[in-house]
């Protein structure tokens, strides 16, 4: 998904709405959890989640004791928060892109020493209806699974990594992070969402599966999938 800076979403500048659901996307939590964002801009927070969920980026997810609500994104605002304001790109580069994807795909798959696996990829988005040149992004679902199970084997590969963790969140998710940017490699019209797209769209094309990779180490007998 690309927007223009100019666009105006649910009432808000670009900006300031992907800014908002950017804070949201993979937690819940109450809005006033982004009210610094709104500092000086003159909106306030009722009206601007009233719009953000009437447009369908927001949804109330429960209400706790005290009568606060908390808020998460829906499908529609994690792909929002995926957005970038850059160029499109031509067709030329996009089909590039993919298959650069599904050989960083193929080669990580064929490595045991990595603690995730790929179980498939699909994509889906303007990039499926050829008339479209140029594009905005390619649009990627992604479904994984962990290969390596063992907290005290995960917590060796991470810091064999070398880097340095702000939080210990970011340790531990480390594993997950690393399977993501080297999808991405650093492609900002790579977009990578773990939503199942079939609640979004009926067009998609399945362009990887472990089970059709003949080079891929076998996932677990039990494996149990991220995504979709």
């Amino acid at each position: 998904m690309r927007v223009l800076k100019t666009d105006v979403i649910a009432g808000l500048p670009a900006g300031l709405a992907r800014a908002i659901v950017r804070k949201f996307r993979g937690r819940e939590m109450p809005a006033e959890n982004v009210a610094d964002l709104l500092e000086g801009t003159g909106f306030e927070l009722v009206p601007v989640f009233a719009g953000l969920e009437a447009a369908g980026y927001m949804e109330k997810v429960r209400v706790d004791n005290d009568g606060e609500v908390w808020w998460d994104t829906t499908i529609q605002g994690n792909g929002l928060a995926m957005a970038g304001f850059g160029k499109p790109i031509s067709r030329k580069i996009a089909d590039r892109l993919v298959s650069g994807l599904l050989e960083r795909a193929q080669a990580y798959n064929a490595d045991p020493g990595k603690p995730m696996f790929i179980d498939t990829l699909r994509v889906f988005g303007s990039y499926l209806s050829p008339e479209i040149d140029p594009l905005g992004d390619v649009d990627i679902e992604l479904t994984y699974g962990r290969r390596i199970t063992d907290q005290r084997a995960l917590s060796d590969y991470t810091r064999a990594s070398g880097r340095s963790f702000g939080t210990y969140v970011d340790q531990l998710t480390w594993p997950s992070t690393e399977l993501f940017l080297h999808l991405k490699k650093r492609s900002a019209f790579i977009n990578i969402t773990l939503e199942d797209i079939t609640r979004i769209t009926d067009r998609f094309q399945s362009i990887y599966s472990i089970d059709a990779d003949p080079l891929a180490v076998p996932p677990p007998a039990d494996r149990t999938l991220i995504g979709r």
